[in-house]
This record gives C-alpha cells, sequence and structure tokens, in this order.
C-alpha cells in the first residue's frame, strides 16, 4: 500500500492540476495440467506489480512497471508527468473522487464480502497435483466408454489490491478462485464423441475435483449415438452452461462503452422491452462469495447490484467512472482491471439470469416435442453483432413427450437475439454458476433448427 501512496504523492509533486491514481496487484498462482493420469506439467507463478494513470489538464496517461522499488516507480511516474502533455484531451477523463463514488477503506482494508479463502493458498501443492489426478482419474473410471481425456487442467490463485488517488482515495482487498476444466472422449462402435465441464469457486471447501470430472465424461458419453434430426421450429429448452455463454456476448452490448461506441443493439433501448417478462438479468458486484465479488471496482468506486434488464424492460447500462461522466449517469463500479498492466475498461462482474420458481423437470414436462441445446460452436462468431441474427452449429438432445430422449448433432438454431430474448418462457429454478456467469435452465417458446435428417 505504501508504494501506491508513494506514486500518487510523486505524481502531485509535479505541480497544481496533476491528479493520480495507482493500482498494486500482487498475485500468486497455480496451474497443474494432467494427462493419463500423470502430471504433464506443473507451474507456479508469483508476481506483483503497479499501474498508474496521470491526469493533467483533461489529457490521460497510463504507465505499468513489475519493479516496485521507489527508484523504478519514482521514474515511471516522472515520465508518464512529462508525457501526458502530448495526449488528447477528453472532457470525460477522470480520476474519481468521493463525490463519483469511490471509497476509502478502513485500515483493515474494505468489507470483506466472502471473496478470499487463506486455504487456496495454503493448501500444499502435492495436495493441488492430487485434486487434478482426482478429477481425471473420475472421469476415466466413469464408463468403459471413456476412450481417454484430451485436456485436464487445474488452477488457482490468490490476488491482493491496493488502491490509492490523489483524491484522498485509499484501501485494499483480496481475492481468490480456484477452477478446473477438463474434456474427455467416448467411444462406442463407430461412434465417438466428446465432453467437457469446467467449474470454478472462490473457497477450497466448495471445489469437488471428482464432480468435474464425472460431468464432463457423463457429457461425452451422452452424445454416443448422435444424430441428425429434420429442420423445424419447436420449442427449445436451454442448458444453463449455455445460457451464460449467451450472457457473455450480451454482456459486451450493455456496457456503455460499447453503446457511446455505437456497437451495441441495446443502444437507446433504455426504458423499453427487450425480452420476455421472464426474463430479468443482473449484474451483482457485491453477490457474497461471487466469483468476481469486490467492495470496489478497479478505480476504487464501490460496487453495486445492477438490474440490467427487469421484467424484459432494459433499465440501465453498465458504467465507469470515465462512460458514466459522457453518459451523464453516475458510475455503477463496474471499472474492470485485467491487472495492473491493463488501465482497464468497462467490464461485468457477477452477471446471472435471476432463477424463477419452475423446477427443470417441469420445464421440460410441458414440451412434447423440442430441443434441448447443450452444446454451442462459436456463439460469438455466429451472432451478427450489427443486427442480432444468427445461426448458431449445435449440438443438444431432443425433447419427446416430456424427456429428454436421444442426442443430436449437426444442427443449427437460428434467429434473432432480440426475438430469442422476447420468446423466453419459463426460467427454472436451478441458477447454476460458472465462474462469474450464472444461469438456471430456462425455455424458449419456438426457434428454428436447421437440420439434414429424415
Amino acid at each position: 500500500m505504501d508504494i501506491a501512496r508513494f506514486a500518487v504523492e510523486r505524481a502531485k509533486k509535479a505541480g497544481a492540476g496533476v491528479a493520480a491514481e495507482a493500482y498494486v496487484n500482487d498475485t500468486e498462482s497455480i496451474q497443474v495440467t494432467v494427462n493419463a493420469r500423470a502430471v504433464e506439467q506443473m507451474s507456479a507463478v508469483n508476481e506483483a506489480g503497479i499501474g498508474v494513470r496521470v491526469l493533467r489538464d483533461g489529457k490521460m496517461a497510463f504507465g505499468s512497471t513489475n519493479d516496485l522499488s521507489k527508484e523504478a516507480v519514482g521514474g515511471m511516474v516522472d515520465g508518464l508527468v512529462k508525457k501526458v502533455v502530448y495526449h488528447t484531451v477528453d472532457e470525460f477523463n477522470v480520476i474519481p473522487g468521493k463525490e463519483d463514488g469511490a471509497l476509502e477503506s478502513a485500515a483493515v482494508g474494505y468489507e470483506d464480502l466472502g471473496s478470499y479463502d487463506p486455504r487456496v493458498a495454503d493448501v500444499p501443492v502435492q495436495e493441488k497435483i492430487q485434486t487434478a489426478l482426482r478429477m481425471e482419474a473420475a472421469g476415466l473410471d466413469y464408463s468403459p466408454k471413456i476412450a481417454g481425456s484430451m485436456m485436464a487442467v487445474y488452477q488457482d490463485g490468490t490476488s491482493y489490491v491496493y488502491l490509492a488517488n490523489s483524491n484522498g482515495i485509499s484501501g485494499w482487498f483480496r481475492q481468490s478462485g480456484l477452477g478446473a476444466g477438463v474434456e474427455f472422449t467416448a467411444a462406442e462402435g463407430e461412434s465417438r464423441e466428446s465432453g467437457s465441464f469446467t467449474k470454478g469457486v472462490v473457497k477450497w471447501a466448495d471445489f469437488d475435483a471428482e464432480e468435474i470430472g464425472r460431468k464432463a465424461a457423463e457429457n461425452a458419453v451422452s452424445m454416443l449415438g448422435a444424430r441428425a434430426i429434420p429442420s423445424g421450429e419447436m420449442p427449445m429448452v436451454v442448458s444453463p452452461e449455455i445460457g451464460t455463454q449467451l450472457w457473455s456476448f450480451i454482456a459486451d452490448m450493455l456496457s456503455a462503452d460499447s453503446v457511446q461506441k455505437g456497437r451495441s443493439l441495446f443502444a437507446e433501448k433504455v426504458g423499453t422491452e427487450v425480452a420476455a417478462k421472464a426474463f430479468t438479468l443482473i449484474d451483482d458486484g457485491r453477490l457474497k462469495g461471487g466469483f468476481s465479488t469486490a467492495p470496489v471496482d478497479g478505480e476504487g468506486v464501490a460496487t453495486q447490484t445492477t438490474p440490467l434488464i427487469v421484467d424484459g424492460v432494459l433499465k440501465t447500462y453498465l458504467y465507469d467512472s470515465y462512460t458514466a461522466r459522457k453518459g451523464k449517469a453516475k458510475s455503477t463500479g463496474n471499472r474492470s482491471r485485467g491487472g495492473y498492466s491493463s488501465a482497464g475498461g468497462v467490464g461485468t462482474t457477477n452477471l446471472y439470469l435471476k432463477p424463477g420458481d419452475t423446477a427443470p423437470e417441469a420445464i421440460f414436462a410441458g414440451i412434447d416435442r423440442g430441443f434441448y441445446l447443450t452444446v454451442v460452436l462459436g456463439l460469438f462468431a455466429a451472432i451478427d453483432a450489427a443486427s442480432g441474427d444468427f445461426s448458431i452449429p449445435s449440438a443438444g438432445f431432443m425433447i419427446e413427450k416430456g424427456k429428454k430422449t436421444y442426442p443430436v448433432r449437426g444442427v443449427t438454431v437460428g434467429g434473432n437475439l432480440f426475438e430469442l430474448l422476447k420468446a423466453v418462457d419459463k426460467v427454472g429454478n436451478d441458477l447454476t454458476w460458472f465462474q462469474s456467469l450464472g444461469s438456471p435452465t430456462f425455455s424458449v417458446k419456438s426457434v428454428k433448427i436447421g437440420g439434414s435428417g429424415k
């Protein structure tokens, strides 16, 4: 924390009218890759650095270094103060103060929101290696139809963040996270399929390595014998994992930065209906124990719970201090930093579709013939960002008389993003998190399925 304050004071000494912000990030991470029941690769990284923004006369300059000595940081700050005069004036550039929602922490740090578990760092490396091996073994032993693993990776990390700026803001907080992903191939006769599963949590006690392995293997085995189906329109049920991929695409369009740059389908739609009444999308930076929970964002502004779409109506966009000034709004605490070496930009925290009251089984039960979407290929590339039209290569299962039946591959799901959101009719009660994105099972009244079967 001292080096962050030092950087700010160094910039202020350059003269009147200079504002500055320092962001220090100290991280420790481990990654273990296993294959064929043996460790293939293991890496441990400790990295710390500082990023500094200097503001003068409406001009902003940014620099970073992983040398935290006063000599190196002081030299970098001096260089930024000299270079900032050559940058372009932007009246919306700002180092946020208390009037902008920035918070100063107590000596013990910012409020604890359950985003840090010391065990993530304290568990011995050998135990983490065994955890990765158990994950892969659980999948390999799931069924004799499992032919092998294509990828099995465990990783974790802890992070200390220190913030200070020339408006009197200073504070620190900690975060932790661990997760794993594995992909298996399954074979039966001439049929060969793959299946994967990933999971991330904040606390060591919540991590179930064997469950990840079994679910990935189950996903592979369940697709054996997949076949094509004829083209047609039918109801569709969307799995939580695919739902989160869709929210990830939508998230960028709900950024005020994208709106202000003319890159969003949601521009000029605040207050209008953009989805079905059953659809409520929330970004919650203060979610207790959330994967991306923090007391403040990447520039020290307090995070918050932001309902973006409520009962189908678009309520707001996500803002940081810059886009808030530009849009004559208030920051929602959504300045995201990719680490000390990035000045950052608008980003989500914990984004999720609000769950409903319907059990997933009841959603299936109401469909006589439909499609259960569990796999998409290239979703981001398949959606036209200008029109919202999409044709997404997909796989999943047929739904017949209220039950999931045989696996389906070689189909496309086609339509328009807004038409899809407005066609959501039932939302499940099974909110499932995949790192910082969450979704329950939900159904869509009707979509176009492109197939080649008979």
